[in-house]
C-alpha cells in the first residue's frame, strides 16, 4: 500500500505573479549575429583565394624546374651530337686507323671475272649460285622476257 504525503513547504503552490514574463526579443538586437557571420566568412574566402595563391605558385615553381631540366637536357643532348660528329669525322678516323696500324690503299682496280670462269670455279667449289646461273645469258635474253611480259608478245 502506496501513501502520499504533499508537503506544502515543498511544493509550493503556483502563482501567475511568480512566473518570469517572457518578452520578444526584437530582431535588430541579433544584428551581430550576421556581422559576425559575414566577416567570417569574408575571411575564409581571403584564406582560401590565399591558399589557391600559394598552390599556384607551387606549380609554377615546378614548371620552371622541368623546364630547366628539358634545357639541361637540350644542352646535353647537343653537346652529345657534336662530341659523336667530331669522332666519326674522316681526320679523327684517319688518326684513329693510323694508330691501328692501317694504311691508306694505293688505288683500286677491278677486274673483270669471265662468267665461264666463274661457273667452272663455282663447280669445282660445289655451290653453284643463282647470280653465277644468270650471268650465263646474254642481256638480249632478259630483253626477251621483259618485252614478252610488258607487250605481251614475242
Amino acid at each position: 500500500m502506496a501513501v502520499a504525503f504533499r508537503f506544502p513547504s515543498v511544493l509550493a503552490p503556483r502563482h501567475e505573479e511568480s512566473r518570469p514574463r517572457l518578452t520578444v526579443v526584437p530582431e535588430a538586437d541579433r544584428r551581430y549575429v550576421r556581422v559576425v557571420l559575414a566577416f567570417g566568412s569574408l575571411i575564409l574566402v581571403m584564406g582560401l583565394a590565399v591558399a589557391l595563391r600559394a598552390h599556384i605558385a607551387q606549380q609554377q615553381m615546378q614548371i620552371d624546374k622541368l623546364s630547366y631540366n628539358i634545357s639541361r637536357a637540350r644542352e646535353h643532348f647537343d653537346s652529345l651530337r657534336a662530341d659523336r660528329a667530331s669522332l666519326q669525322s674522316p681526320e679523327v678516323l684517319t688518326v684513329k686507323a693510323h694508330q691501328m696500324g692501317m694504311v691508306p690503299s694505293m688505288g683500286t682496280q677491278i677486274v673483270n671475272v669471265p662468267a665461264a670462269i666463274a661457273a667452272e670455279v663455282a663447280a669445282t667449289v660445289g655451290k653453284v649460285d643463282s647470280d653465277v646461273i644468270a650471268a650465263t645469258e646474254s642481256p638480249l635474253d632478259e630483253f626477251g622476257r621483259l618485252k614478252k611480259t610488258v607487250v605481251g608478245a614475242p
